[in-house]
């Protein structure tokens, strides 16, 4: 018979943000996915957390820790993301 271990009240239904999110000063947070940097995140869990893009452009205020990171993640992948990278590659 096997047991779970760990379990907890809470589950969550969403996936974690992709990229590597690190904390490098105490509530601040800065990302990335290997090929690009994807933003910044600064806050605490009683104050809410601030979220900026990868150019500095502000994202959003946020309650949750993981929602700022998804907003950011969101941003990156936009539309207009795409576009400004298809603008940067040279044309063969």
């Amino acid at each position: 018979m096997s047991r779970r271990i760990g379990l907890g009240a809470r589950t969550r239904v969403a996936s974690a943000p992709r990229g590597l999110w690190v904390e490098v000063d105490p509530g601040f947070f800065v990302g990335n996915d290997r090929r690009r940097f994807l933003g910044s995140i600064s806050g605490a869990p009683t104050q809410g957390y601030t979220a900026f893009g990868p150019h500095s452009e502000f994202v959003g205020s946020f309650r949750d820790l993981d929602e700022a990171k998804a907003a950011v993640i969101a941003v990156v992948d936009g539309p207009r993301a795409d576009a400004a990278a298809e603008a940067d590659t040279p044309s063969r």
